[in-house]
């Protein structure tokens, strides 16, 4: 069964489908570059399916789990993506420890839509007071699993999910 991952990021990465390096609008390229570091360092353990971005303009980043370093009203992209393979980034009892190590110190371009300040432009995924990316594994509830319809309703592109089950 497919398994739903989140990231949250202070990076943008945008999906732009601007894949000419040619192209004059350099903006747009270096968004999807960064989209595709992305995605390239989840493909080392399990290629991402049923990928998409959102980004959510001025949200308080009380409501994340960014590093100590980031506060106020800022730019927040999520990239939802599935797995094909049962706890490929697992290790340790930490359903995304192994996200967490591979994105660690990852490149990234800067200086596009974000509101937030990078001194050094990698992901930042372990330092308490600099994340700047993070993962969580959504986990349905086991009423799902076994044949419920589900639906879940966000109020706000935050932690925060509203579940509804209801029988078939």
């Amino acid at each position: 069964m497919p398994q739903h991952y989140v990231a949250y990021t202070l990076v943008d990465i945008s999906n732009t489908n601007m894949f000419n390096s040619r192209t004059s609008d350099t903006k747009s390229y270096n968004q999807q570059q960064n989209l595709n570091t992305l995605v390239q360092v989840l493909g080392l353990r399990s290629q991402p399916i049923n990928m998409s971005v959102t980004m959510f303009k001025g949200q308080d980043l009380v409501n994340f789990k960014f590093g100590k370093q980031f506060s106020g009203l800022h730019n927040v992209w999520k990239f939802d993506f599935l797995s094909e393979h049962t706890d490929v980034y697992s290790k340790n009892n930490n359903p995304t420890y192994l996200l967490e190590e591979d994105n660690d110190g990852v490149a990234f371009i800067k200086n596009l839509d974000e509101t937030v300040t990078f001194k050094n432009p990698v992901f930042k995924t372990k330092d308490k007071n600099l994340i700047n990316l993070y993962f969580l594994k959504v986990w349905y509830p086991y009423k799902y699993i076994i044949g419920s319809t589900f639906r879940h309703i966000s109020k706000a592109p935050i932690n925060k999910l509203a579940i509804k089950l209801t029988k078939k």
